[in-house]
């Protein structure tokens, strides 16, 4: 095993001078695969997004006006082709006594809510795949998405802040044991990032995993059986929250890093007109993965600087029933809870030093229904989808991060969506 993946690695970054001795054009098959999707939607309640508010997560609060009512409860819509896509399939030759192959893919979706029209890229990966095993090499979807298991919905989002939603680059090796799978990979950051107290020139947005020097590690099991395919996974993550802390004596290097952890299951049933998805996720600081939470402060040395830091925890499930194939109906129903911090937050003056995804709600809720037409490569859904989110407001607990008193909002969505793939 351990010559494979080395042979294979060795291959993949050696592998212009291996085909300019070797191979010729001929022994690699090129497929363009894609869509051309366009979205209408409708909101009520101004949202943290990207992509011209297409990717929506949950509504934003930040405040409410002289009359008491929420300055960002205000209606908008829009109409954008963004979520469009482009594919290559490489199928190339036999190497080190694996098939190999590759996928390029990109859209429109932008990396940041400043560059929403952004030509970015989605999948860049090559696979070197054997009789039971394989080993992949690249950019693509994080362990912890799921693989074939997420939810079936006409959202752009697929799901998150529910459900996972991350791709990184990676190195990922898969043993198949029949019906049964393992996976293990080491995992960077790339788009999708753990949150950083940096900034300024030196700052980039996955600065505090590159700064943790270890990739995050995760460990995934799947079961497949006549349309049932269960799993579990489990990760691990260092990062560095600043490179330098300031304090009464001066400004110094940091050195203080943070662990995270977190966990999956999943279960999906699947046959010719239903499917079942559920899925549940439990973990700390999973802000890469588009899960809300992140961490805190929980001490600093007024002399130096010097912080450590304490991860929010958090528990997120969904469930999502879709039937039919022309015609199809669904459904998608989710929940998400903010348990609080580790331990005790550092209390700065009577306020929280936090970061990540939105620590301060303190649950989050989405309902939605949809029906989908489908003539061959074209695809019609009308969707209607309810997410809301319940903020901490005031009445900080600084012994576990949350707060006493909260603020629910509420966005109402409605799209149409036309994807016309090839």
């Amino acid at each position: 095993m351990y010559k494979k993946i080395t042979g294979a690695l060795v291959a993949f970054f050696l592998c212009i001078s291996v085909f300019a001795q070797d191979i010729s054009k001929d022994d690699f098959k090129l497929n363009f695969y894609g869509f051309v999707r366009t979205d209408f939607y409708l909101d009520t309640y101004k949202g943290n997004d990207v992509a011209h508010e297409d990717f929506y997560l949950v509504p934003l609060y930040t405040g409410q006006d002289a009359n008491g009512e929420d300055l960002n409860e205000q209606t908008s819509a829009n109409l954008t082709a963004l979520a469009s896509r482009l594919g290559l399939k490489i199928q190339g030759p036999e190497l080190l006594g694996a098939k190999t192959s590759a996928v390029f893919e990109f859209d429109f979706g932008g990396i940041t809510k400043s560059e929403p029209t952004l030509f970015r890229i989605r999948h860049a990966y090559v696979v070197f795949n054997w009789e039971k095993d394989k080993l992949m090499v690249g950019q693509g979807w994080h362990p912890f998405f799921g693989g074939g298991v997420f939810p079936a919905v006409g959202a752009f989002n697929t799901g998150a802040p529910f459900q996972a939603f991350n791709r990184s680059p990676q190195v990922r090796y898969d043993y198949n044991f029949g019906k049964m799978s393992v996976a293990a990979a080491a995992v960077y950051e790339s788009q999708y990032t753990s949150k950083s107290f940096d900034s300024g020139s030196y700052s980039t947005a996955n600065q505090a995993k590159r700064n943790g020097i270890w990739p995050e590690l995760t460990l995934t099991a799947e079961y497949k059986s006549n349309g049932l395919t269960i799993g579990a996974g489990g990760e691990i993550k260092q990062i560095k929250p600043r490179m330098s802390t300031t304090g009464t004596a001066g400004t110094y290097k940091a050195d203080e890093y943070l662990t995270s952890k977190a966990a999956m299951g999943y279960l999906k049933y699947q046959s010719e007109m239903f499917q079942l998805t559920a899925k549940t996720f439990y973990g700390q600081n999973m802000t890469h993965l588009c899960i809300l939470g992140g961490y805190a402060v929980a001490t600093k040395d007024a002399e130096t600087g010097a912080e450590t830091y304490t991860n929010y925890n958090t528990s997120s499930s969904l469930l999502n029933i879709v039937y039919g194939k022309k015609w199809q109906v669904g459904m998608f129903v989710a929940y998400l809870k903010n348990l609080g911090t580790t331990d005790e937050v550092y209390n700065n003056s009577g306020a929280a030093l936090t970061a990540g995804l939105l620590p301060n709600i303190q649950e989050a809720a989405r309902g939605s229904v949809h029906l989908a037409y489908n003539i061959s490569k074209l695809r019609f859904v009308a969707e209607c989808e309810v997410t809301s989110a319940n903020y901490g407001i005031g009445g900080f607990d600084f012994s576990d991060g949350t707060y006493a008193d909260t603020h629910w909002t509420t966005n109402k969505r409605v799209s149409l969506s036309m994807v016309y793939a090839f």
